[in-house]
């Protein structure tokens, strides 16, 4: 171990004057996710510190461990080897306070179940050595075991509850094979007759064998430094995931209770009562329905819970399905009110699931499903770590997920409604649904896609998914397995849009041990933001020196981490991100070695940021290798280091750098071209232009509603509208921030802006004026007269802010808020007169006839049939049924037979006229006048 003994009884003796020690996990090199993960501070800190003396190496102690709520007695030793640390022992206990396992099984990285509370020790053992950890506790009525090696992390407990049979539970951290167990094996105590194979999870060892899961309830997840990358540095929190690739199990499940554990199995078909049933469920609260028609199985359970004012209680349950190819669940709660003028609260959420999956291989839907709300509120995931680990997408990967193991309508009713930050609760005038799908590609890419609408003050509308694979598939050694979660969320009233992808913890390539990270975002803020007019674009989160604005979302870096045989590490990373005023993009790569005596190490790495609005960049690359042993003469150790590293940074414009050279313990710098401090970064006007938009484009007119046509119009004048007398609306905006508007040929002007800099030039407090004129037919009309809405947005510092333009703009400070940029303008609504003004002759004139026969004479008597007015829609109906009437159709033969005896090609004609029948009776706006015909 790093530790040597010399520092360490340094240490002690000087803990023993203060009265505390504090030991880091990482500083003494144990095993990753060893009794640190039940130190939040991933320390080992004993307060008064007693029993230390010359013939002891170690110390004894009060400590605070995570989960715990006080402080525990703890003693710690260690031992040594050749000057160095070579294995610690620490001892937990009290027997006025027992532990219970699943806490104790934590002291060793993994996450149990909760058991019994029967499964309790009073004192726990640690030791660990290096690559491996062994961890024993007893107690009156339960052992505990568990080992950690670099193949497999299992840990046993076996404990009696009164006169009960012993229980035996097995807790693994990751899925097992036999080779893997070999190492574990042990001739007694709670790790013997382990399987020849162990998943990972919790299990109880039933008679004979079996194992059967033990039912995750609430217990928390395993913390800080437990979980570790493969250098065994600490990694963030992040909610578990779900088994990326599951296999719904229609088995027994062990549900842990105040008594030992309860093991719910599927009744056969056999013992199954026909028809409809009723009862009450365990604990006499609520009631239980069920049908069974084979093969179909519908049972529910319903209870009631007290809800906070102004609503009295909540009423709701679980549903499960079965029949037998298709397994789901619905869960769902009716709010009562308890105060006049609230309106009750509802939702539902339910889901269906098939393992075999249906339609062709290509793409097979294994799962659907659909919630809603009335005067409820859904709480979406706060970042893309947390899709996971939402219930109704859970829900989608296994149907009886969601109503928890049994079907328990306490615990889902529980985890959706209970809590701070529930992610269902009642909300008056709000409303949500959501649509889900589960597939799979081949039967080898495995999917589930859920999309929801929450309405109200927060509208959002967002698409949420997991997908996963794994190669080969079905194979107990895989090369690669990559699950990513996906979520794109739209709030139109905020103003916000967002689209986030990551890889969840159960990633790798090549080895297990290679675990792949990251995650990319794309976030764009608009119209009703503070924020409107910025965006980020981001794959692996942002520059190390590139302080981060507090509203941009933060992915982790993209990466991997490859433990190798447990004395070489590989860490590698990378990431690029574009902001309104810079991109960034860099990477690195970390390798380590470390045997007994001997350590070696390489790190390289380089960055880059890169400013455009004026164009600067500034690029690092660095390279160290190093080596250190630890040589013994005599009784003195001996440690050497020896590291060669260089450093080179390129700046400009205009161009310049420097270079670091770090050899052994020389280190020099040299310094070529322009010198950082020194340049002027400012433009002249002439450079600061060919930052702008075309000429073209840096004042911009829009026509709106009662634009007719923006072609050459009247004389021919190029770029006049024709717009329609009824109104217009038009819509001028400038790239340049507005000091002075002006309307017609006002003097004074109609509205002011603030005074703004040219950054890139360091200007400071300038102006711009804008006049808005518009003419009819040659006169100007009057703009003052007309509806005007002032636009005010965000412009960015880079161009328009103050400061030098060789930094970037500070953490939320990269746009410049309500400057004036342009004008809305709508016409007055039309005045119509009294009468219809003065018409002159031309208006009247008409078309002179020649002489001749005129075709109409005024003095002649009517000739023919009178048309006649039928009465309602009886003229509409006659045409209908007679238009396409046989009669019709053999008089159309033998007028077209005739005329095609004559000579004439009609070509082909139809003979019915259905499309006729049909005009006729949706065509006419009024009953037309009829004649006979012929």
């Amino acid at each position: 171990m790093a530790l040597e003994v010399a520092r360490l009884r340094a240490r002690l003796e000087r803990a023993g004057e203060a009265g505390e020690l504090a030991l880091a996990w990482s500083e003494l090199g144990f095993w990753p996710g060893a009794s640190g993960a039940r130190c939040p501070s991933g320390a080992l800190t004993l307060r008064q510190v007693g029993g230390v003396g010359p013939g002891r190496l170690g110390a004894g102690g009060m400590t605070d461990f995570a989960g715990l709520g006080e402080q525990r007695p703890v003693c710690v030793d260690f031992t040594e080897r050749d000057g160095l640390v070579a294995s610690m022992a620490l001892v937990l206990g009290d027997r006025a306070a027992p532990l219970p396992a699943e806490w104790a099984a934590g002291l060793a990285g993994m996450k149990c179940a909760p058991l019994p509370g029967a499964a309790a020790v009073n004192t726990v053992r640690v030791h660990a050595d290096g690559g491996r950890l062994f961890l024993d506790g007893s107690g009156p009525d339960a052992q505990l075991a568990a080992v950690c090696t670099n193949e497999a992390a299992v840990c046993g407990v076996v404990f009696r509850d009164g006169d009960g049979p012993d229980c035996h539970v097995l807790v693994s951290r990751t899925d097992l094979e036999g080779h893997q167990l070999v190492g574990i094996r042990r001739a007694a105590g709670p790790l013997s007759n382990l399987p020849q194979r162990l998943p990972a999870g919790t299990w109880l060892v039933w008679p004979g064998g079996a194992l059967v899961p033990v039912r995750d309830g609430s217990s928390p997840a395993v913390q800080g430094s437990a979980l570790r990358d493969g250098l065994g540095r600490a990694l963030p929190h992040k909610p578990a995931s779900p088994r990326p690739l599951p296999v719904r199990r229609r088995t027994a499940v062990a549900v842990a209770g105040a008594k030992g554990f309860t093991v719910v199995a599927p009744v056969s078909e056999g013992q199954r009562t026909q028809g409809w049933g009723v009862g009450v469920p365990d604990g006499g609260e609520g009631v239980t329905v069920s049908y069974r028609a084979s093969p179909l199985s519908v049972t529910g359970t319903f209870t009631q819970q007290p809800a906070s004012p102004p609503y009295r209680s909540v009423l709701g349950g679980v549903l499960l399905v079965d029949t037998g190819t298709i397994t789901g669940s619905a869960v769902g709660a009716y709010v009562v009110p308890g105060e006049a003028g609230t309106q009750p609260s509802v939702f539902a959420f339910g889901a269906l699931g098939s393992d075999k999956g249906i339609g062709p291989p290509p793409f097979q839907v294994r799962g659907v499903a659909l919630g809603l709300g009335w005067n409820s509120r859904l709480r979406l995931p706060e970042d893309v770590e947390a899709v996971a680990d939402f219930p109704f997408l859970v829900a989608l990967d296994d149907p009886g997920a969601i109503g928890g193991a049994g079907g328990d309508p306490v615990e889902v009713l529980r985890t959706l409604t209970a809590g701070e930050d529930p992610w269902v609760r009642p909300a008056q005038d709000e409303a949500w649904v959501a649509a889900g799908l589960a597939f799979s590609c081949f039967d080898t890419v495995f999917g589930r896609a859920l999309a929801a609408v929450q309405t109200g003050p927060d509208l959002a509308i967002a698409l949420l998914g997991i997908g996963s694979a794994e190669l080969p598939r079905g194979a107990s050694k895989k090369f690669a397995k990559a699950e990513i979660a996906i979520e794109a969320v739209l709030k139109p009233k905020a103003g916000e849009m967002r689209l986030s992808a990551a890889l969840t913890p159960a990633s790798f390539v090549i080895d297990p041990n290679c675990r792949l990270r990251g995650g990319a975002t794309l976030s764009i803020w608009y119209g009703p933001s503070e924020q409107a007019g910025d965006f980020v674009l981001s794959l692996g989160g942002y520059h190390p020196n590139y302080k981060v604005p507090a509203h941009y979302p933060v992915p982790t870096r993209l990466g991997f981490d490859w433990d190798l045989a447990g004395n070489v590490t590989v860490s590698g990373n990378a990431y690029f991100a574009v902001t309104p005023s810079a991109v960034m993009l860099g990477g690195g790569l970390d390798v380590q070695f470390h045997s007994g005596m001997l350590r070696a190490w390489l790190t390289a790495g380089v960055d880059a940021l890169i400013q455009w609005k004026p164009f600067a960049f500034d690029v690092g690359i660095r390279v160290r290798v190093g080596v250190q042993a630890r040589v013994k003469i005599l009784f003195v150790t001996l440690s050497i280091t020896i590291e060669v590293g260089v450093s080179l940074r390129v700046f400009g414009p205009p161009t310049g750098g420097e270079a670091t050279v770090h050899l052994w313990f020389i280190e020099f710098t040299i310094r070529f071209g322009a010198r950082r401090d020194s340049a002027d970064d400012r433009l002249d006007w002439e450079g600061f232009k060919e930052m702008l938009p075309p000429p073209d484009n840096l004042v911009r007119i829009h026509p709106g509603p009662g634009l007719i046509s923006d072609g050459a119009v009247g004389d021919g004048s190029d770029g006049a509208w024709l717009v329609t007398s009824a109104g217009f609306t038009f819509t001028v905006d400038s790239a340049v921030p507005i000091t002075e508007l002006y309307l017609d040929s006002a003097n004074a002007p109609t509205e002011r802006g603030d005074r703004f800099g040219v950054r890139p030039m360091r200007e400071t407090g300038r102006t711009s004026t804008q006049r808005v004129t518009l003419a009819l037919e040659g006169a100007p009309v009057l703009l003052s007269a007309w509806d005007a809405e002032y636009q005010r947005t965000a412009v960015p510092q880079s161009l328009w802010g103050t400061g030098s333009p060789g930094q970037l703009p500070s953490p939320g400070g990269q746009l410049v808020h309500e400057q004036l940029t342009g004008v809305r303008l709508v016409s007055p609504a039309a005045e119509n007169g009294a009468s219809t003004g003065y018409i002159s002759a031309e208006h009247l004139a008409f078309d002179p006839m020649e002489p001749g026969t005129v075709p109409l004479d005024a003095d002649a008597e009517p000739t023919g049939p009178i048309p006649r007015r039928l009465p309602g829609g009886e003229a509409i109906g006659r045409i209908a049924d007679t238009v396409d009437a046989p009669s019709q159709r053999a008089a159309r033969s033998a007028l077209a037979d005739a005329l095609t005896t004559a000579g004439v090609d009609l070509g082909t004609l139809d003979q019915a006229l259905p499309g006729y029948v049909r005009a006729s009776q949706i065509s006419f706006t009024a009953a037309p006048l009829l004649v006979p015909a012929g």
